[in-house]
């Protein structure tokens, strides 16, 4: 393993929703994030939340670098989320327009079928839970709407059978494929979809997002009963 460096900084990119409430995400750690009512309070979990996260890639990925001292978490960006957004999106930022090179890609789509596999497993667990099947519904279709954007590539549910775990396995791979199959230009480039920017990079770091952000749902769910 490579150690990081003592003391590591991150850029925080920043979501605030028309409540008032914040969504802080790491780009550079696919699918780390943190919530908070406030700027400071989403800040500072995510700060709190970045051992953790290397300890989730060590579990799947031996040669995760070692987190060495304090993280530092610094605002990079601040983005307001459109009136009716989709909380379970995020929003184009400006780091979304960086190509996606082979490598970042093997990077992404591994971490992205981390997240799935550990989303699948915790639904296994519960089930008839009845809140279960709903969210991982909405996911499922979530995911699928994301590729859409992202790629511009025609994808569904064909094929599923009609429980949740089966849809959203189906929206997993297709995820998975149609991300391999993009081409360096189109890994290159930005769409408008609906008013939206939309790019790779955007895509994959939503994909891991929404996965990492269901699991979490997911298991606040099953600790409720």
């Amino acid at each position: 393993m490579i150690d990081q460096p003592d003391n590591a900084t991150y850029d925080a990119y920043m979501l605030r929703y028309p409540d008032g409430s914040w969504l802080a995400q790491l780009t550079d750690l696919p699918g780390a994030y943190a919530r908070g009512a406030t700027r400071e309070e989403a800040i500072a979990r995510l700060t709190a939340a970045i051992p953790a996260y290397y300890a989730w890639l060590t579990h799947h990925d031996e040669y995760t670098p070692i987190l060495r001292g304090s993280p530092t978490v610094t605002p990079r960006e601040v983005v307001d989320a459109p009136a009716g957004s989709d909380n379970m999106l995020s929003v184009f930022f400006s780091g979304d327009v960086e190509p996606v090179t082979e490598e970042d890609l093997d990077w992404w789509l591994a971490v992205l079928d981390w997240a799935y596999g550990d989303l699948v497993a915790q639904a296994e667990r519960t089930p008839h839970l009845p809140q279960q099947h709903a969210l991982l519904g909405a996911v499922a279709t979530t995911q699928l709407r994301v590729v859409s954007y992202a790629t511009g590539a025609s994808v569904d549910v064909a094929g599923a059978g009609s429980d949740s775990l089966s849809l959203l396995d189906v929206a997993r791979k297709k995820a998975i494929a149609e991300f391999r199959r993009t081409k360096a230009d189109q890994r290159a480039a930005v769409r408008e979809v609906d008013g939206q920017r939309w790019s790779i990079r955007r895509g994959l770091r939503e994909s891991a997002l929404l996965a990492r952000q269901a699991f979490d749902y997911l298991t606040a769910l099953q600790a409720r009963g």
